[in-house]
């Protein structure tokens, strides 16, 4: 019974990173290292704070092509 109930808490907390893991790669800009695999990071909301992170000839920043901004929130009415 012990070993059933650490294992679903270890269940529980890999879902819990994957999950945080995937939101933080929602990110308009991405920094494209040229230097080793052309891994890319996409962590930057600006393109300036990309460029700034490049380090000179680092790698280059493009547009994310999976970002998915957020929808406007809704307006709910007042009652």
């Amino acid at each position: 019974m012990r070993r059933r109930m650490m294992g679903i808490v270890a269940a529980t907390g890999v879902m819990v990173a994957t999950l945080s893991t995937a939101s933080a790669q929602n990110y308009p800009w991405c920094l494209v290292d040229d230097l080793k695999t052309g891994s890319w990071s996409c962590y930057f909301v600006s393109r300036d704070q990309c460029q700034m992170s490049t380090g000179g000839n680092v790698g280059h920043c493009v547009a994310n092509p999976a970002y998915a901004a957020a929808p406007p929130p809704t307006r709910r009415p007042r009652h």
